[in-house]
């Protein structure tokens, strides 16, 4: 059996070497460019369609399905202060007499990244909510302000007639809600916490930025706002707590013997009245006792009252300072989503019709080789 000749030769009779099978030749080059170009001249049209159809579908695509532009908000603050102690310096010989203790346990119950986590909690966002709000000119309840404002209605409640028609007849606590009330508020609150973010812009810092985006301008600037200061008030009503029970029941007290005390200087002041020409023994120790009485009450009720204002300004102290960095300002960053949709469209049409363009060419070169 003769072995095939491998070796080319030119027009010149001359014999080429033969390629490598890892290289191509120009020629090679030439001819499949060729045949490129026959597939494009065999298959243009249909690559036009489809890609007509695709850009067409997305164009209707971006008309049905328009973004509203989206405005963001912005506060920066610093929360600082709220530092407790474990001792209340003067307070403790009275705490002690009360059966106190001599100091309070750390009401710092929020720490590093849990305050985040509290921020856009539930809870949180609800008392927010369920502020009255003057906008524009109006008071208003800011969650049905957002429900008419937000783009819910036309998003997540579109297909719900109930809902759409849906609003809070008032400011309400959560045990409250109405059933109905429960599941609009739960939907809201999962759409708000997309739409707000708690992060801390440095990590060597101690500010905090609060960020909310929105499709109504002096809604998101609202909310923000009023977010801050539920958060702030909440914050500090947890953070005090033990404080400020011990300053309600050293108030208590000291009220108690102050009723006490006036008491015991009435019967006295009425027994001298009665007897200022008595000289019998018995009289003088019974004005010696009430007045005995009446001394030991006012010191008592003297201390109680300054522990009581010592415990307030310890309850001030505790107290976490919110101080604000940047404020909201108007106008808000206004957020133009681009609808990418006709792009896809063409992208899509495109890829279709190579992947149809190959499978007929396939199928036309086996039946050509048949």
């Amino acid at each position: 059996m003769s072995s095939t000749n491998l070796t080319t030769t030119d027009s010149n009779g001359m014999a080429n070497q033969p390629l490598p099978p890892d290289q191509i030749s120009p020629k090679s080059v030439v001819v499949r460019i060729m045949k490129l170009k026959d597939v494009f001249r065999r298959n243009w049209k249909l690559l036009l369609i489809l890609v007509a159809i695709g850009g067409i579908s997305g164009f209707i695509y971006d008309i049905t399905h328009k973004k509203q532009p989206v405005y963001t908000a912005t506060m920066t603050f610093n929360l600082g202060g709220g530092g407790s102690s474990n001792s209340f310096g003067d307070l403790g010989s009275l705490a002690s007499a009360f059966g106190l203790g001599q100091g309070a346990s750390d009401a710092n119950i929020f720490a590093g990244d849990n305050f985040m986590i509290y921020a856009q909690s539930r809870p949180v966002v609800e008392k927010t909510l369920m502020k009255t709000v003057k906008i524009n000119g109006r008071d208003t309840l800011l969650i049905n302000y957002y429900i008419r404002h937000s783009g819910i209605r036309d998003e997540e409640w579109e297909k719900s007639d109930t809902l759409r028609a849906f609003y809070f007849p008032r400011a309400k606590l959560p045990e409250e809600y109405t059933k109905l009330e429960r599941v609009a508020m739960s939907q809201i609150y999962t759409r708000i916490k997309s739409e707000m973010t708690v992060s801390q812009p440095e990590r060597k810092s101690s500010f905090m930025e609060l960020r909310c985006g929105m499709q109504d301008e002096m809604l998101a600037a609202n909310f923000i706002e009023n977010h801050l200061n539920t958060i702030e008030q909440d914050y500090r009503q947890k953070q005090t707590k033990k404080t400020r029970e011990m300053y309600e029941l050293l108030t208590s007290r000291a009220d108690s013997i102050a009723r006490v005390l006036t008491g015991t200087e009435n019967k006295l002041a009425q027994y001298m009245d009665q007897n200022q020409q008595v000289v019998v023994a018995q009289g003088q120790i019974n004005q010696t006792k009430l007045t005995r009485n009446s001394t030991f009450l006012s010191t008592i009720y003297y201390q109680a009252v300054q522990s009581a204002d010592n415990m307030r300004l310890s309850l001030i102290r505790e107290a976490p300072l919110f101080t604000i960095i940047e404020p909201v300002e108007l106008p808000l960053y206004k957020e133009i989503i681009t609808p990418i949709g006709m792009q896809a469209g063409i992208a899509l049409g495109l890829i279709l019709a190579l992947i149809i363009i190959f499978l007929r060419e396939t199928y036309r070169s086996v039946m050509n080789e048949g």
